[in-house]
């Protein structure tokens, strides 16, 4: 199921160096943004090492098949031909294989289904309030919370994208989506180094955590906010000021390996109260496995550093507010784990600030990438467009 695939001859050959100005570029990190900002540079021509700190590319964006679980799926819905799912599609000839998540299957708690297929005059309702953008009714707050996941950065795409049928869950899991881009740089000999670590970057070098330094024309930090402000620091320290203004949001998750269907026919259910909802994989796309439920349940918000008010003194507090919720909604789920997989508290927003571009640091040679850098999308495809951004402004960074 991800396995990688073998890749249209059509985009291979567009990756090759071409031309005479080729620059000497370093990406640092291996995850979404550094991976697609490796394939926009590479087929621009300039040469291309990518160095991962974790010992396998990816990023979060991992999973791992375990007792018929790609454990690790997390919360995401790929959005139809957005970023991840036009990249993923354009690297092989083998079809991705989706289906996506249905409006008459997800309920809104309180208010009932966004579309539902037995009362004609509530569905026309919720339809209208839908295209009207409607923010004070339930029907469209739960439907925006989850296509984005609680964003306040929201133009309206993924909502409108949820009600059209067109979020979407494949059938490859992370790893499957990871591996198209992974082995689509290794057919063109980019060379992607895992388990090392950069330390210090300057002007047109990198120091590595196991004393190596590499030269470079020009360093693309595609890592995490917070890993690429260091760096940033040890090379201009008022620089990494503009990083202040970045607001983030937390979540925490619960992901289930079942061999019980405890959410029945539902593909999604949503608290818009408490910020909490639960999807079933198996239900959305009957590839990843017919027998039993693979859940995944998000708490979004809610702790003192979030931006947003206030509800947990705790991730620890938000984590077991959160599995009373299943016990609610997904109700037996403790006598049916298979597999089972918790996070008190992982980064799912990082809201950019106007002051952080891909060409923030071009004055340095550097170029940013990442959900967190500003972006007209956000989750995985922000990290996606992100990327690839930034190795199309490459030539802007070379000194």
């Amino acid at each position: 199921m991800n396995m990688p695939h073998r890749f249209s001859r059509e985009w291979v050959d567009g990756l090759t160096p071409i031309g005479p100005s080729m620059a000497r570029v370093l990406i640092v990190g291996g995850g979404l943004a550094g991976l697609s900002a490796a394939l926009e540079a590479t087929s621009a021509g300039h040469h291309v090492v990518a160095l991962e700190r974790a010992p396998r590319v990816g990023g979060r964006a991992t999973t791992q098949p375990l007792d018929g679980f790609a454990m690790g799926y997390g919360p995401h819905l790929l959005l139809k031909n957005g970023p991840l799912h036009s990249i993923t599609k354009k690297l092989s000839r083998v079809r991705l294989a989706t289906q996506p998540l249905r409006p008459h299957r997800c309920e809104v708690l309180g208010h009932g289904l966004i579309r539902p297929t037995g009362d004609v005059r509530t569905a026309a309702l919720n339809k209208r309030a839908l295209k009207m953008n409607d923010q004070t009714h339930p029907i469209v707050q739960g439907t925006d919370f989850l296509s984005t996941w609680g964003s306040p950065k929201t133009d309206g795409k993924r909502r409108s994208a949820l009600n059209k049928s067109q979020l979407l869950v494949s059938n490859e899991g992370w790893a499957g989506l990871v591996g198209r881009m992974a082995a689509a740089l290794d057919e063109v000999g980019v060379f992607i180094e895992c388990g090392l670590e950069v330390t210090r970057i300057e002007p047109g070098l990198a120091h590595l955590s196991d004393g190596r330094m590499i030269e470079t024309d020009v360093i693309i930090l595609a890592c995490g906010s917070k890993t690429a402000r260091k760096l940033v620091s040890s090379m201009d320290e008022t620089a990494s000021q503009k990083f202040t203004t970045i607001q983030r949001i937390t979540a925490s998750v619960v992901e289930l390996g079942l061999d019980s269907k405890p959410l029945q026919e539902h593909h999604a259910v949503v608290d818009i109260e408490r910020s909490m909802a639960i999807l079933d994989y198996f239900a959305i796309q009957p590839r990843l496995g017919l027998e039993g439920s693979h859940l995944a349940a998000v708490a979004v918000g809610g702790l003192p550093q979030d931006a947003g008010p206030t509800q947990f003194e705790s991730a620890e507090q938000r984590l077991s507010a959160l599995e009373a919720f299943l016990d609610e909604r997904a109700l037996g789920w403790r006598e049916h784990i298979i597999q089972e997989g918790r996070q008190s508290k992982i980064t799912l927003h990082e809201l950019p600030s106007e002051e952080l571009t891909q060409l923030s640091f071009a004055e340095h040679g550097v170029l940013l990438a990442g959900a967190w850098v500003e972006s007209e999308h956000s989750l995985a495809d922000g990290a996606v467009a992100s990327g690839r951004k930034a190795g199309r402004l490459i030539a802007k960074a070379i000194h």
